[in-house]
């Protein structure tokens, strides 16, 4: 039995990177793998579905502590004494499932994974300095650094070079059967058609505002359409009063966070996702799966997943953008459908957790 130990920022907050190792650790083979899991920061989003033998840690600081911001100081500076107190040493192999604080946890002189879920190019930043030196000091404990996606792969060769020889890419991959059953579950939300859907946070990264104003443009060709955002975030007022300021508010719907999406997601005509940056986001993987195409801005793996516009269109003008749209909820949904259906299959879950399993295997190995 191999005893893998994964590090998270937070594991109970919903997001993608969240959904994502909850999919890994419950596929991996449980006659082969013992596996812990710790997060950094405890929130109450959501409870993560994991199996009965994965052992949740305890966590370092919870997201509304009083003194939550005095206790990050260790993770940055004094990381040793957090691994000491927090980490268990008897493990096989250490993950840390993204890059800054959770990278910094991994305990040295330990066989150690680097799992990349964004772009590292913030990092770049003058006033991320400090930062940068951090995380490239972690990557030095480092056996391998696994990148998601195109983007990923080389934000961390354009500010990293000197770790080049560790990175290995593993595309995200997606639990087709269980997003498809899940879909099929009721819901009593119904949504209006044409029905334009983004899913995630409601936060600077996820920029929903520039889809609003994409959608502002769009609805002025095709007046019928809907919009509505999937989740919750502290941009929803700001959503809600420049709806009201374009007289599109009732285009406009907030439907919050919901623990199951599917049978929200599966209804809508098409995906939209104009984020600042993202790793290989989940939510487009599942959209894919469930048959819907998308339109995005340029992120990770959007051009990989689009696969050459069959499923999905990568943009970088709000014009580009509102054609796009125009172009797909005009088209043939069957044959949209089909497609994406085929494109998905690449991305399928057996062949996922095979290469982590042998990426794990080789790096405990030696």
């Amino acid at each position: 039995m191999k005893k893998v130990f994964f590090i998270i920022n937070c594991y109970s907050k919903g997001g993608g990177a969240e959904s994502l190792l909850t999919q890994i650790v419950n596929h991996l083979n449980p006659e082969k793998y013992e596996i812990g899991i710790m997060e950094i920061i405890h929130d109450t989003i959501k409870r993560e579905p994991i199996n009965s033998n994965i052992k949740i840690y305890p966590y370092y600081t919870l997201a509304d502590a009083p003194d939550r911001k005095s206790r990050m100081y260790y993770v940055y500076h004094e990381w040793d004494k957090v691994i000491e107190e927090y980490i268990p040493r008897d493990y096989d192999l250490y993950v840390s499932f993204n890059y800054l604080k959770p990278s910094f946890l991994l305990p040295p002189g330990k066989k150690c994974i680097a799992w990349i879920h964004g772009d590292v190019y913030d990092l770049a930043a003058e006033d991320k300095t400090e930062e940068r030196q951090l995380q490239n000091t972690a990557f030095y404990k480092a056996d391998k650094i696994v990148t998601i996606s195109d983007i990923t792969t080389q934000s961390v060769l354009d500010l990293f070079p000197e770790h080049r020889e560790k990175i290995q890419i593993i595309y995200n991959g997606v639990d087709i059967e269980r997003v498809r059953r899940k879909a099929s579950e009721p819901t009593d939300i119904k949504l209006q058609h044409p029905a334009v859907m983004a899913v995630g946070r409601l936060d600077e990264n996820k920029n929903p505002l520039r889809l609003l104003e994409i959608f502002t443009k769009l609805h002025e060709k095709m007046p019928d359409v809907h919009l509505y955002y999937l989740g919750y975030g502290n941009l929803e007022d700001r959503v809600r009063e420049q709806s009201r300021l374009y007289g599109i508010e009732n285009r406009v719907h907030l439907l919050g966070y919901h623990d199951n999406p599917f049978p929200i997601m599966v209804q809508c005509d098409v995906m939209g996702m104009f984020s600042l940056a993202e790793g290989f986001p989940m939510a487009l993987l599942e959209s894919v799966a469930l048959g819907k195409m998308f339109v995005s801005s340029v992120i990770g793996g959007a051009r990989i997943l689009a696969n050459g516009g069959e499923c999905g269109r990568v943009t970088e003008t709000d014009k580009d953008a509102v054609q796009a749209f125009v172009e797909i909820l005009q088209g043939d949904k069957k044959i949209q459908g089909q497609k994406c259906r085929e494109v998905i299959k690449k991305f399928g879950l057996n062949e996922y957790i095979k290469q982590i399993e042998n990426l794990f295997d080789n790096v405990i190995g030696g």
